[in-house]
């Protein structure tokens, strides 16, 4: 199982190519990220949800926040309406989602320490950041 996973759902056929850009940030975190510096959970679990031309899944936002104390993970839908992807370079895409996901994992955090559970929030963000770094290092555009 991986420390972060990252699930997708295409409201379409096209995506701006979000589905394959954050492949490389859930490989960049499962490198940084060998824990989760936190008892209770084995897995943080963003879902991008994109809209298309199918279906919508409403306004930009992190939202359906869900901490699932038996099967130890905690998710929530990132949101991400068609006018926000349509028209962004894959290199703006790639920035934006990395964004989201840390967005939504800060919101995790903030539940967690509601419930009192405890969190090391700094090694967290720590090893999260430097997947994010070297995933905002990867150049989707020109011959790259």
């Amino acid at each position: 199982m991986s420390i972060i996973s990252i699930g997708g759902q295409a409201g379409g056929p096209k995506d701006g190519g979000i589905g394959r850009i954050k492949v490389d940030l859930y490989k960049a975190l499962r490198d940084s990220c060998s824990t989760t510096y936190c008892e209770a959970v084995d897995e943080y679990s963003p879902v991008l949800r994109v809209d298309g031309s199918i279906q919508k899944f409403g306004d930009e936002e992190i939202t359906r926040l869900r901490f699932a104390k038996k099967q130890r993970y905690i998710t929530a839908d990132i949101q991400i309406p068609e006018a926000v992807w349509s028209g962004k370079t894959k290199n703006e895409l790639r920035d934006y989602i990395a964004q989201k996901v840390r967005e939504s994992i800060v919101l995790f955090v903030a539940r967690l320490k509601k419930d009192k559970i405890e969190v090391d929030e700094d090694s967290l963000f720590r090893d999260i950041d430097v997947g994010i770094s070297q995933f905002t290092s990867i150049s989707y555009e020109g011959g790259s």
